[in-house]
């Protein structure tokens, strides 16, 4: 009986040290992530986001069948669910949906898949961050990750490394985000909640080294001259500020306080040294011009432009005010959204060229735009429940340590939410891990309980949660893995017919298609191999694939010369239609207009086409096609003498283009694949229109 005792006794005394190795483990594990996931790029991939949400995808899946095998182990799985997995419920809801209005349905599953990978890392870093230093170590991990982000930043900058070009200043930085506003945005939501470690950490040493890579980030910030973090980050302050004044937690400010006088000092000298000339000017009356700091930042900082996205997504919504456009679609559907918004009252004071945008530059639009009336609805409890959860999480709790360290995540994700009306967090992968990191953190068992509901899963309930989680992990993470090594043979392909093996490029291409699960840009670029292999209908048909999938302004001039080709002329017409009432890019809408005249001529209406060509030559007097297509209306209609003028004027564009694109290309050491690809069809185009105009000269005769 003594001995059965002992037995007994010793049990759960060796079953704890096994718990929390794996719990380190794991809680280790989730850091690396956390700071890899900014740093990660990989050559060949089209978007640096792009191999970020793989990466997401595939760690994921990793993190949570190796969560379910711990549970299973165990024999308990305990899963604390916050309130706001109800809006997020609503969010998939609203998404299953639209699809019954969407372009493209595969566009909405991929897009609904990245929800659950970044609802799932929520609930990965509440369940690792079981103390307040777990969360440090989360915390810090993503925080050096971002102050590394930063550096690159600020060396692109300076031209130590290089940026998209040769050189220095903003145009250069990108850094791992593809983009200075990216960067931006990204050390504006860390700032507040990296002060947690400043009044945490126990190791000094860590707490100086925290508290210069914050001070370094917001110099970084000050750089990149990004007016929307800049006045989230002073709304994210007011609501800090007022929230203290609610709450007071007092104590770990006064144990901090020569820490956080040292933070504020160097903030202020930050701000001093790095920060361009900010409002004060015009507030005192020495502005340069009469407009006020308001118009200013609105007109500096694309606020029209952004205007103009938001207009094209309420378009989307009046279209289609119960289900939205369909998650994900607002980049398909943008470019016939724009000529509708153009032929409206308030489209018509846009008159300046505006691309083709992906998102809406404004998060909310977005979701009303392709959710509707139910993503609306969805994105509105969503707003009513973080922050009530969150003052409920405060209330409950008794720690001053734990409310401060909670009001300062509430501060971050103030910026966040602030920075989304002008930009577009929700869909930056690292942006989107910041928001989902403070969230999960103040969520979790670190700071208590409330505002949370528990799961608990035994027996069969748990095998097999444990099942279908590992089965659809080894799945999702297989078809991430082949749409990345699509997206890289895709690169490859493009890199192949710009650079002339056009054949090896087709080649290349098709296999990526075979491996995507939802090509799109894909299809256009084997429709522009298959053009130039004569392959016209297999060229055609990808084209019209584009249409759902992949639907910019080249798209449409591709297809509607395709289809003239095709003797299609109705099809042309309807789609260079939409084209012009988008008001495209100054060189497309030139030959866009050069392909309506010539569905004239095909339709044998040579004097409208005569009209058409001669507008188009006095408004692009350097658009040397067009002056092809008047000598040979001339020459049709036996006017020798206007035929040789337009061809003798074609000649001279054609030869002083020639002169500046030709020593380009003879010296291709400094030029991308991208770069010469394009000069390499340039000079292509111009020495066969070339030819053709010296053998129409020819035949002409002498004058």
């Amino acid at each position: 009986m003594a001995t059965s005792r002992k037995s007994a006794k010793r049990r759960p005394v060796q079953a704890k040290p096994s718990a929390f190795r794996f719990d380190r483990l794991f809680l280790y594990a989730l850091a690396f992530v956390l700071f890899a996931l900014p740093l990660f790029i990989w050559p060949g991939i089209s978007e640096y986001g792009y191999g970020k949400t793989i990466v997401a995808t595939v760690a994921v899946s990793v993190l949570t069948i190796a969560w379910g095998i711990d549970a299973w182990r165990r024999g308990t799985w305990e899963i604390r669910i916050p309130w706001i997995a109800a809006p997020f419920g609503a969010l998939v809801a609203a998404s299953l949906f639209s699809m019954l209005q969407a372009t493209n349905g595969r566009v909405v599953v991929q897009s609904l898949l990245l929800l659950f990978v970044f609802f799932q890392v929520l609930l990965l870093i509440q369940h690792a961050a079981r103390t307040p230093r777990d969360a440090t170590v989360l915390l810090f991990s993503f925080l050096f990750s971002v102050s590394l982000v930063s550096l690159y930043g600020l060396l692109q900058y300076l031209g130590v490394m290089r940026g998209p070009s040769t050189g220095a200043g903003l145009r250069q930085i990108i850094s791992t985000l593809g983009n200075k506003e990216y960067l931006g945005g990204l050390l504006s939501y860390v700032l507040f909640p990296s002060i947690v470690l400043v009044l945490r950490l126990r190791s000094r040493v860590l707490r100086g080294v925290a508290l210069v890579l914050i001070a370094f980030n917001f110099g970084t910030l000050m750089l990149v001259q990004q007016a929307g973090p800049n006045l989230a980050l002073i709304l994210g302050a007011v609501a800090l500020l007022v929230l203290w004044i609610l709450f007071r937690p007092i104590e770990p400010l006064r144990a901090a306080r020569r820490w956080l006088v040292a933070l504020f000092a160097l903030l202020v000298f930050t701000f001093l040294v790095e920060a361009p000339s900010g409002p004060l000017n015009s507030v005192v009356g020495l502005s340069a011009d009469g407009r006020s700091w308001v118009a200013r930042m609105w007109e500096e900082n694309s606020g029209r432009t952004r205007s103009w996205d938001w207009w094209i997504g309420l378009e989307m919504l009046k279209d289609h005010p119960l289900t939205g456009v369909g998650l994900g679609n607002y980049k398909i559907n943008f470019v016939p959204y724009k000529a509708k918004f153009l032929a409206t009252p308030r489209g018509e004071t846009y008159d300046w060229y505006i691309s083709r945008a992906a998102q809406a530059h404004n998060d909310y639009v977005q979701v009303a735009a392709e959710l509707g009336a139910l993503g609306i609805a969805a994105l509105l409890l969503l707003v009513v429940l973080l922050p009530v959860s969150l003052w409920v999480r405060v209330r409950r709790n008794p720690s001053e340590d734990d409310r401060m360290d909670l009001l300062l995540y509430s501060a971050g994700l103030v910026v966040l939410l602030a920075h989304a009306f002008v930009s577009f967090p929700a869909h930056l992968p690292v942006s989107a891990l910041a928001g989902v990191l403070f969230c999960g953190l103040a969520w979790s068992p670190a700071y208590g309980t409330a505002a949370t509901w528990k799961l608990t899963l035994r027996g069969w309930g748990l095998r097999s949660a444990v099942l279908a989680g590992t089965a659809v992990g080894l799945v999702v993470s297989v078809v991430a893995l082949r749409d990345l090594r699509a997206n890289i043979l895709m690169g490859r392909g493009v890199a192949q017919w710009q650079m002339g093996a056009v054949q090896q490029a087709e080649v290349t291409l098709q296999q990526s298609m075979r491996l995507d699960f939802s090509p799109q840009q894909t299809y256009f670029y084997l429709a522009a191999v298959q053009t130039q292999l004569g392959k016209y209908d297999a060229a055609l048909a990808n084209l019209e694939r584009c249409f759902t999938r992949f639907i910019e302004e080249s798209v449409y001039l591709a297809y509607a010369e395709l289809s003239l080709k095709a003797k299609r002329p109705n099809e042309a017409k309807e789609k260079l239609d939409v084209l012009l009432a988008s008001a495209p890019r100054e060189d497309i809408a030139h030959k866009a207009r050069y392909l309506d005249a010539a569905i004239d001529i095909e339709e044998r209406n040579y004097t409208a086409a005569l009209e058409k060509l001669e507008r188009l030559a006095a408004d692009a007097p350097k658009f040397e096609t067009a002056q092809i297509a008047l000598g040979n209306l001339h020459a049709a209609r036996g006017d020798v003498a206007k035929a040789r003028a337009h061809y003798e004027h074609a000649l001279k564009i054609i030869e002083s283009a020639l002169a500046i694109v030709e020593p380009k290309i003879a010296t291709p050491a400094g030029l991308t694949s991208a770069q010469y690809g394009e000069l390499r069809a340039q000079i292509m185009t111009l020495r066969n229109e070339r030819d053709f105009v010296q053998e129409r000269l020819r035949t002409l005769g002498a004058p």
